[in-house]
């Protein structure tokens, strides 16, 4: 059959079989690996968190370069990844229609062929059986903090103090307040029947429950496609207990299912895993819906600081495209909790970002016993709010509305962010909001029913990858 690229434009003979929507040669382009050539470094992968967000509510698309009268599609002051394609292309481009003309102000977008989004839950547990009781006695605590330009923040209780958002890890939070209270914590025998209530508390508290419940009803054919738009497509279980095996499946509710695609013991039959390296793979799954998808696991093998590490990779595989996302679940070494200078903190991450760059890994996530909040994709909060802030120093006590953060250490102490993540492939891959309070990526709670099951949070982000 005979079909109209929508990438290149040019009409193009396909098979059945094959994708009705882009000719072969632009799948092939599409499909190969953009791999970034240059090294991976701290500072490249730096970002200005709040300005980030302010920039994606305020436009929600990135800009782009404007064509001038004088210029061609090919010529335009910002190349994109598909200009040697046409470029080396022999077949004639189509004439342009006889009434068509160029406008000034109009923006020429640079062919976006697919997106494809995958919605990451990651949850630690506590396999030596000992931190998150520590955490039960003293329970965790919070501040609220005033983002500025220059990736900058403010505790609230002291606005004038603005400094860079690595400098308040390794140290309690100024004006921190109880976020979960001291309390009891879960027998390993009451965290192996609660796995799924655990998935579900973390699912409801960063979703829209009633909209994917409504999908879910109406049983639509691509329902598989549109939940997981809407809820967590990919979770990833880590730190085994040994009197609480993963399950084989989790069934948070009625209307979503998550079947284990793989685990490190699984995939590793021949190794003995630790179960505190332990980690399992769990993808969102419907067999009454027809889906595009396919998923696959994959171990990838790293030398940490002082042990081996094992990361546990899932691959969201679109066939038609011949494309996918990757996102790796990892527990790096706990050696580098030591590695608090930040010359040295900044020097280890560069070399786990080279990695999973090496590895062609999207992004990566879970716990890294280092702080990762400076960087793309690493940025965890609490929630973002807006609150009344009284202006120092203003006689008639004059308020004004201030956007805010607010912030947890991810560790027993109190004092380190340990959960975080890195984006590898900046130039495909970006979080975007999964609800309309706009958040992106999200650290969760340690509890269920108010007794705690982990020393380390869940997180949660949203990545979605596009293909040009």
């Amino acid at each position: 059959m005979i079909i109209t690229c929508m990438r290149c434009g040019h009409r193009a003979f396909v098979f059945m079989f094959e994708s009705k929507r882009i000719c072969r040669r632009c799948q092939v382009w599409v499909s190969k690996p953009h791999r970034d050539p240059k090294k991976f470094s701290y500072k490249d992968a730096q970002r200005d968190q709040h300005k980030r967000r302010v920039e994606r509510a305020s436009s929600g698309v990135r800009k782009k370069p404007l064509l001038k009268r004088s210029y061609s599609v090919h010529s335009a002051t910002t190349r994109g990844p598909s200009d040697s394609l046409f470029e080396s292309s022999s077949e004639a481009a189509l004439p342009p229609p006889p009434d068509m003309s160029l406008d000034d102000a109009q923006p020429f977008f640079t062919p976006n062929v697919l997106r494809l989004q995958c919605m990451v839950l990651f949850i630690p547990f506590d396999a030596g059986n000992n931190f998150y009781k520590s955490n039960a006695k003293q329970g965790t605590s919070s501040a609220d903090f005033i983002p500025s330009s220059g990736n900058m923040f403010a505790p609230f209780s002291q606005p004038l103090s603005a400094r860079p958002l690595a400098s308040f890890n390794n140290k309690t939070y100024p004006g921190q307040k109880t976020f979960e209270a001291r309390s009891t914590h879960m027998s390993p025998g009451d965290i192996q029947a609660n796995y799924s209530r655990i998935v579900m508390k973390h699912i409801a508290a960063c979703t829209n429950s009633r909209e994917w419940k409504r999908v879910h009803a109406s049983g639509a054919i691509d329902m598989h496609m549109q939940l997981s738009r809407l809820c967590p497509e990919v979770i990833f279980l880590s730190e085994e207990l040994k009197d609480a095996p993963f399950p084989s499946e989790l069934r948070p509710c009625p209307e979503l299912t998550y079947r284990r695609i793989g685990s490190l013991k699984e995939m590793l039959p021949d190794v003995t895993v630790d179960v505190k390296n332990e980690i399992a793979a769990y993808v969102l799954v419907d067999e009454k819906s027809f889906t595009q998808v396919l998923y696959n696991a994959r171990v990838l093998h790293r030398k940490g600081c002082n042990h081996g590490e094992k990361w546990l990779s899932v691959q969201k595989i679109v066939p038609e495209y011949r494309v996918y996302i990757e996102v790796a679940g990892v527990h790096l070494d706990a050696g580098y909790t030591k590695y608090t200078p930040a010359t040295k903190k900044q020097e280890a991450l560069a070399e786990v970002g080279q990695f999973a760059r090496d590895n062609e890994v999207d992004a990566l996530l879970g716990d890294l016993n280092m702080d990762s909040f400076e960087l793309d994709g690493g940025f965890f909060p609490n929630a973002f709010s807006f609150k009344d802030y009284e202006v120092p120093g203003s006689e008639k006590k004059k308020k004004v509305v201030k956007p805010v953060y607010t912030l947890s250490h991810s560790n027993t102490n109190a004092k380190n962010n340990y959960m975080g993540g890195i984006i590898v492939n900046s130039d495909q891959v970006e979080t975007e909001p999964m609800n309309l309070r706009g958040d992106d990526t999200v650290s969760l709670s340690r509890t269920l029913d108010g007794e705690f099951y982990s020393d380390h949070p869940a997180i949660l982000a949203n990545y979605v990858k596009s293909f040009y």
